[in-house]
This record gives C-alpha cells, sequence and structure tokens, in this order.
C-alpha cells in the first residue's frame, strides 16, 4: 500500500518539454545562456533567451556551428530537430539573405509564435576568433 510520502510529482517540463529558467543567468564563452530550470532544477541552456533545453542535452545550435559554412537551419524548436539546412551563397549581402529567409517562410509555411524556426547560421565570428 502507497503512502502520501511515496507518492512523486511530475513538473511541468516533465509533460510538455518547456522548461523555465530561474534565478542567476550565466554566459558561457560561446555565447550561450546557463541557467536553472524552476521547475525541475537542472542546468539549462539557451542561445537566444527563448528556448530553453537542457545543457547536459545535444545542443542544435552548437552542432550547426561547427560546420564550416553559413547557412540557414529550419529547426522545429518543440521537438529539437533540424529539418532542413539551406547554404548561403558566397558574398551574399543582407538584402540577398532577408530575401532567401522570407523565401524558405514561404516554403516552409512558417509563423511567428509557430514551432518552426529559420534560424542563421553565420560562421564570421567563429573565423575571426581561429586566426
Amino acid at each position: 500500500m502507497y503512502t502520501r510520502r511515496d507518492s512523486f510529482a511530475m513538473t511541468p517540463c516533465w509533460y510538455r518539454g518547456v522548461h523555465q529558467p530561474d534565478g542567476r543567468r550565466e554566459r558561457e564563452e560561446d555565447g550561450s545562456i546557463l541557467c536553472t530550470c524552476r521547475h525541475c532544477r537542472k542546468q539549462i541552456r539557451s542561445r537566444e533567451g527563448k528556448v530553453w533545453n537542457l545543457a547536459e542535452g545535444l545542443d542544435l545550435d552548437a552542432l550547426a556551428a561547427s560546420c564550416m559554412s553559413s547557412h540557414f537551419s529550419v529547426v522545429d524548436a518543440a521537438d529539437g530537430v533540424v529539418i532542413a539546412r539551406y547554404p548561403l551563397p558566397e558574398g551574399s549581402d543582407e538584402e540577398a539573405i532577408e530575401a532567401l529567409r522570407d523565401r524558405l517562410c514561404a516554403q516552409h509555411g512558417i509563423e511567428p509564435g509557430g514551432d518552426l524556426e529559420v534560424r542563421l547560421v553565420s560562421h564570421a565570428a567563429i573565423l575571426g576568433k581561429r586566426h
């Protein structure tokens, strides 16, 4: 027979997979932000401060940044899955990059506030650190 002290409550982030930051935030060398989840009290990480994932899990943005060319990634933020990658043509200016972003949003049916996102992975800063 179970007693009250044997029962465990599941945290909201276990059900929905959405972590919420709590407490002090620290910035890493790569620009990501580390914090603690207010529900499960585990270490979480975010690149832009809006989507938080477990810090010890696979970081898709860091993985994408390890490749040597700039590109757009179409990401399902809810599931943490990269759906597609589109390389940027060499010598693209800001106008061409915005046009490609708009075309990809239309092609994949991406709407503001939805689960799908288009992320630009630029390597200008990374290459600058190497030299």
